[in-house]
C-alpha cells in the first residue's frame, strides 16, 4: 500500500560521512579520485608534491595552481549539484546509485517502531510498569562503577527489556533447569509482521539543498555555547511516497490457530500475542472476522501522529523557554506545530523524538524517577572543562535544539506530514473501505468466487473451516446485486461433518 508524505521541514539522513574542501566545486560535488585521475594523467609527480607542500588545499586553489578549466572539472568528476553553495564539513546525505536523494525504509521504520513503543507505554494500565523500570535501572547503575561503556551497555539493556514487552512474543524454552517463556528471540517480533520500503528517490539538484542548523542551547554557558553544522538535506515542501505492507496471511493463520482448541500457538509459541496485537496495531485476533491491510495501516499512521504530536508539544514548550530567556531569535514555530499529521525522521530528530521522553516528562512521578536515574548514570551532566561541570536540571532537558536557518527563516528540522491521512485512494481501498454488516448468528463471512456457476461458489473467508470453498444454492444473486468478489454471511451445512453447501443470509457490505 502506497503511503504519501511530504516534508515540512529540511530532511537529512546522514552517511556518516563528512565532505571537506577538496569534494565540492561551486555547487557541485566532485570527486577526488577523478579529478586526482584527471590531473595525474599529465601532472602526477607536481601534483603529489604539490599537495605533500600544502596541507589546507580545496579544488579552487588546485584550479589555480595547474590552470584548469572549472567546466572540464564539472564535466568529468561533477556527481551532481545542489541549489546552494558547499560549505566546509558538510554532512553527506544518503543518495540512491543515480545520486538521489531518498529516505531509507530503516529510518522510518525505527521512526514507526518508537511511536509504537509510546502508544502503547502510553495507554498501558499498569502505570507502575515504567516506574519499577526505572528503579531497576536506578539500583542497577548505583551497585555498578559507571563508565561510559557501561553506561551505554545499560541503556541498551534497558531498551531490550521494554521492547521484549511491548514487541516481542514469548517461546517456552528450557532455562535454568525449567522450562519457562522467554522474550528475546527476534523470531516472534511482531514488527517482523510491518514492511516498509524505501521513499522514492528525488533529484539533488531540484530537491535538495545544503541545510545551515543553528544548534540552540537553553544557557548561555560555555557547554552549551550555540554552533552551526552543514548536511545534505531534501528540502522542505517535497513530496515523497513510500510502500507499507502487513503479513496478513500470517494474521489469518494466527487467527485459525488460536480458535483450535489444543493447538500450541499462543502457548508454547507467540505468547501474549492477543495482547501486543491489540495494543500495538488495534487487532482483536480472536473476534475479529476480518483482517485489512488498510485497517492496520491506517492503525499505524495513527500511531506516528499522536507520538508526533506528542513531540511537537514538548518542543513547543521548549522554543518559549528559548523565547523567554532571550537566548535566541527564533521566529514563530506555531505554525509547524499546529500542523496536524506529522512524524518526525532523521537528524535532527533529538532525544525527545527518538525515545519515549515525551510520556516520561508528562507524569509528576515518573519525571521524578527519570531525574533521579539520569542523575546516577550522568546523563544531562554537561563538562566544559574538569573543573566546571554543570548539573542536571530535568525541567530543562533536553539541553539543545536543530533548527533550520536557511535565508535567515528559523524553522523546525526533520518533520514529515502524511498527505491526505497518508494513503493513496485506489479502487482495493475503496473496496476495503466498505463498511461491514453486524454478522448474523450461526454464520461465517464468504466470497462469492463464481457468480456464473450453477449453483455460484463462495469461498469461507473466516471461522474454522476458513478457505475452503462450496456451493451457495437457492438464491438469484442478480436479484440481490450480488456478483462475484462481493462478500456475504453464510450458513454452513453438513452432512457427517462433511461441509455439502452454504446458506445465504444477507448481505456483509453495505
Amino acid at each position: 500500500m502506497k503511503v504519501k508524505i511530504k516534508t515540512l521541514t529540511p530532511i537529512h539522513i546522514g552517511t556518516g560521512k563528512k565532505l571537506g574542501t577538496l569534494e565540492f566545486l561551486n555547487n557541485y560535488r566532485i570527486s577526488y579520485d577523478k579529478l586526482f585521475e584527471l590531473i595525474a594523467e599529465e601532472k602526477q609527480e607536481e601534483f603529489i608534491s604539490w599537495v605533500e607542500r600544502n596541507l589546507n588545499i580545496d579544488v579552487g586553489s588546485i584550479l589555480k595552481q595547474f590552470k584548469l578549466n572549472p567546466n572540464d572539472i564539472i564535466k568529468k568528476c561533477g556527481l551532481y549539484s545542489f541549489s546552494g553553495s558547499f560549505q566546509r564539513d558538510v554532512n553527506e546525505g544518503i543518495k540512491d546509485s543515480s545520486n538521489k536523494l531518498f529516505i531509507p525504509g530503516s529510518s522510518l521504520k525505527g521512526s514507526l517502531r518508537t511511536a509504537l513503543m509510546y502508544k502503547v507505554l502510553a495507554n498501558i494500565s499498569d502505570r507502575n510498569f515504567l516506574s519499577k523500570k526505572l528503579d531497576e535501572l536506578k539500583n542497577e547503575a548505583i551497585n555498578t562503577r559507571v563508565n561510559q561503556k557501561k553506561i551505554k551497555d545499560l541503556l541498551k539493556k534497558s531498551d531490550d527489556k521494554i521492547v521484549e514487552e511491548i514487541l516481542i512474543c514469548g517461546v517456552l524454552k528450557e532455562k535454568n533447569g525449567r522450562t519457562e517463556p522467554v522474550y528475546d528471540d527476534q523470531k516472534y517480533d511482531l514488527m517482523k509482521l510491518i514492511k516498509i520500503s524505501d521513499s522514492t528517490s528525488v533529484s539533488t539538484n531540484e530537491d535538495g539543498e545544503i541545510s545551515e542548523l543553528q544548534v540552540y542551547a537553553l544557557k548561555k554557558i560555555p557547554a552549551h555555547k550555540t554552533f552551526k553544522t552543514y548536511t545534505e538535506s531534501i528540502k522542505d515542501n517535497v513530496e515523497l511516497e513510500f510502500d507499507i505492507s502487513v503479513d496478513i496471511e500470517f494474521l489469518k493463520k494466527a487467527k485459525e490457530e488460536l480458535n483450535k482448541p489444543n493447538s500450541e500457538f499462543g502457548k508454547k509459541y507467540f505468547i501474549g500475542i492477543e495482547d501486543k496485537l491489540k495494543s500495538l496495531f488495534d487487532i482483536d485476533i480472536k473476534t475479529d472476522f476480518e483482517f485489512t491491510e488498510k485497517k492496520i495501516v491506517d492503525s499505524l499512521i495513527k500511531s506516528w501522529n499522536e507520538f508526533g504530536t506528542a513531540v511537537s508539544n514538548l518542543e513547543r514548550e521548549w522554543v518559549k523557554s528559548i523565547k523567554n530567556k532571550g537566548n535566541a531569535n527564533i521566529r514563530s514555530l506555531d505554525s509547524l506545530y499546529n500542523t496536524e499529521n506529522k512524524f518526525k525522521v532523521g537528524f535532527g530528530t533529538g532525544f525527545s523524538g527518538m525515545t519515549i521522553l515525551p510520556l516520561l516528562l508528562n507524569d509528576t512521578a515518573l519525571k521524578q524517577k527519570v531525574f533521579e536515574f539520569y542523575k546516577t548514570v550522568n546523563i544531562g551532566s554537561h563538562t566544559s572543562n574538569r573543573d566546571n561541570q554543570t548539573p542536571l536540571n530535568i525541567n530543562e532537558f533536553p539541553f539543545t535544539r536543530k533548527y533550520s536557518n536557511n535565508q535567515n527563516i528559523y524553522g523546525g528540522f526533520g518533520w514529515i506530514k502524511f498527505s491526505n491521512n497518508g494513503l493513496e485512494k485506489s479502487p482495493n481501498n475503496i473496496s476495503e473501505e466498505k463498511k461491514i454488516k453486524q454478522r448474523p448468528p450461526n454464520t461465517v463471512l464468504a466470497q462469492i468466487i463464481d457468480d456464473k456457476a450453477k449453483p455460484p461458489k463462495v469461498k469461507i473467508l473466516d471461522g474454522e473451516h476458513q478457505g475452503k470453498e462450496t456451493t451457495l444454492p437457492s438464491v438469484r444473486l442478480v436479484g440481490l446485486g450480488l456478483k462475484s468478489g462481493s462478500r456475504v454471511f453464510v450458513e454452513l451445512v453438513f452432512q457427517k461433518k462433511v461441509l455439502q453447501k452454504a446458506d445465504y443470509r444477507c448481505k456483509a457490505e453495505e
